[in-house]
């Protein structure tokens, strides 16, 4: 049942126009890692850990609560 609503909300959001949730969150992470990088604040990530320029691993979400967009 529980996909089904799944795919059924997918479905609607691609109707609208509307990215579905997943593919936002993706976008959005991508638009702060961007954002980060030019500012020097990371010089990498992978998977949900970035990495600064001191070579410190910080979780990718912690990083965006330190420096919101």
């Amino acid at each position: 049942m529980e996909s089904s609503h799944a795919l059924a909300v997918f479905v609607a959001a691609c109707k609208g126009g509307r990215k579905p949730e997943t593919a936002q969150v993706k976008s959005d992470v991508i638009v702060w890692v961007e954002w980060a990088r030019r500012q020097r604040i990371v010089i990498a990530m992978s998977d949900e850990v970035v990495y600064t320029p001191e070579g410190e691993a910080v979780e990718l979400r912690e990083m965006m609560l330190r420096f919101p967009v």
